[in-house]
C-alpha cells in the first residue's frame, strides 16, 4: 500500500483549464489554481481524506458517505468517494445535474487526478514535496 498522507507539489496540468472553463469557473479562479507552485498536503483520519491545497481550495472526502463540497464559483456539489487499492475515485453531482467524477491515483512518487465532466477530460500530476 502506497503512503498516502504527505505534501504535495503540483508538476503539470493537461487541459485543467480547459476543464475549468467547461465547468463555468471564472477566469480569476482558473489563473490561481493553474499557476506554478500550487501545494497540497494530503491528511488522513480514519475514512475522512482531505486534500489542503495552497490556492485555498480545500477537498474533504469521507469513504462510501455522501459529502457536501462547496466549489471555488459557488457551486455546491454533492460527493461520494469510493477507495479501491491506491486509488480514490470521487462520484459528484450539481443541482443543475451536472455530473463529474475525479480519479486520485496515489504511487511513491506522488498523485495524478483525473477529472471528468461530460466529454471533457483533464489531469493533474503532482510530486512529493
Amino acid at each position: 500500500m502506497v503512503q498516502i498522507v504527505g505534501n504535495y507539489k503540483l508538476q503539470k496540468n493537461e487541459k485543467f483549464a480547459e476543464y475549468l472553463a467547461a465547468m463555468a469557473t471564472p477566469e480569476e479562479i482558473i489563473k490561481k489554481v493553474t499557476s506554478p507552485g500550487v501545494t497540497t498536503e494530503l491528511v488522513v483520519d480514519g475514512n475522512t481524506y482531505m486534500i489542503k491545497s495552497s490556492c485555498k481550495n480545500d477537498v474533504t472526502m469521507v469513504l462510501n458517505q455522501e459529502v457536501d463540497e462547496l466549489l471555488p464559483t459557488g457551486v455546491p456539489i454533492k460527493n461520494i468517494a469510493k477507495k479501491d487499492g491506491n486509488t480514490i475515485t470521487v462520484n459528484s453531482s450539481a443541482p443543475d445535474g451536472r455530473k463529474r467524477t475525479r480519479i486520485y491515483e496515489f504511487t511513491d512518487e506522488g498523485y495524478t487526478v483525473t477529472l471528468q465532466a461530460g466529454d471533457v477530460v483533464a489531469k493533474r500530476y503532482f510530486v512529493r514535496a
